[in-house]
């Protein structure tokens, strides 16, 4: 096991500060059920797309650039803690720090016995972010505390466990602006974010069990099939998603049907123009995309006649997808 896969491993002891806010639900990354399946070794570390693995490389490549220049603006040291900070008092609550902040001639350790970081001064946490980001609503004036849910909540989780009284979040907006936000250490969240993971991680990492899903595509990915012939009570705002499903499935009927006869008027007065005008006004065109070519893969194979044996080892078999279809009639 290398060192990355052992941390990705000991991740999976605990709630960091970056799962924080997936389990409350304010994560625009990350839902409490994608959460459960991480912590439970359901979820694949290498199924990532494209953006979110080209935002966590940039991301871990600045992190260095962006605490060095915090420690020179500030004159001060920082220093990487290479393990993992564990709450003392609820073992599922973990930390991972970007950085500590030196006090003058110390060096920053994990005390066992005090239960919180010796020789730092405060949290220095690291962030990059796109250049039009610190416009908008989520971030305050540099110097304050108003920065995204997510960030502020990591930040409390981190100095409730490391025992310092504050953080500064360094951001690096659009690779060219940087500022500092501070965050102050807040007890009472702090002790309520606490409780919330302990009894998030109790009642489903320990028990195994799923947090509700919050999308079709986790309901799908949660449950593939059904139990043939079961039927569930639901609410009254199931019943009116129904119902307003329907609804918008007749609209959608409907503005087909329009959109046909719209088709049938238009295509027809083209003729063979390319396009068509009214009023010295171009209202559309109507010509072929470039050729292109396509292979019929499946006749090309059937007409050199091959084995049936030879064509088995090439078919797989599926179990059919669940398909949502409604009883309320239009």
């Amino acid at each position: 096991m290398n060192a990355r896969q052992e941390w990705l491993a000991e991740r999976k002891t605990g709630l960091g500060g970056s799962d924080i806010a997936a389990l409350l639900g304010m994560s625009q990354y990350k839902t409490p059920l994608a959460l459960w399946m991480d912590k439970t070794g359901r979820a694949d570390e290498e199924e990532r797309d494209a953006a979110a693995l080209e935002r966590m490389h940039w991301g871990t490549v600045l992190e260095d650039v962006v605490a060095r220049h915090y420690a020179a603006q500030r004159s001060c040291r920082v220093q990487r803690i290479n393990q993992q900070l564990r709450h003392p008092q609820c073992a599922i609550a973990v930390a991972n720090i970007d950085r500590a902040v030196l006090l003058d001639g110390t060096r920053a350790r994990w005390d066992d016995a005090a239960s919180r970081v010796l020789g730092a001064s405060h949290v220095l946490e690291v962030k990059t972010a796109h250049a039009m980001a610190q416009h908008g609503a989520e971030w305050g004036a540099p110097g304050t505390d108003e920065v995204p849910q997510a960030y502020w909540l990591q930040c409390q989780w981190y100095l409730g466990i490391t025992g310092l009284p504050h953080a500064d979040l360094a951001v690096l907006f659009g690779g060219q602006k940087f500022e500092v936000y501070t965050i102050a250490h807040d007890a009472p969240m702090f002790s309520d974010m606490l409780s919330e993971a302990d009894q998030w991680w109790s009642k489903y990492v320990a028990t195994d069990t799923p947090p509700d899903p919050t999308s079709e595509a986790e309901a799908r990915q949660l449950w593939k099939s059904h139990v043939a012939g079961r039927d569930k009570i639901v609410d009254r705002l199931v019943c009116s998603a129904v119902e307003d499903l329907a609804d918008l499935n007749a609209q959608i009927k409907d503005l087909e049907g329009r959109v046909a006869e719209a088709r049938n008027i238009i295509l027809p007065a083209f003729g063979e123009a390319e396009s068509i005008s009214y009023m010295g006004r171009k209202l559309a065109s109507w010509k072929a995309n470039k050729a292109s070519s396509k292979t019929d893969w499946k006749g090309a194979c059937m007409a050199m006649e091959p084995e049936p044996e030879h064509i088995a080892q090439f078919t797989t078999t599926t179990d059919g997808a669940r398909v949502l279809r409604l009883n309320i009639k239009d």
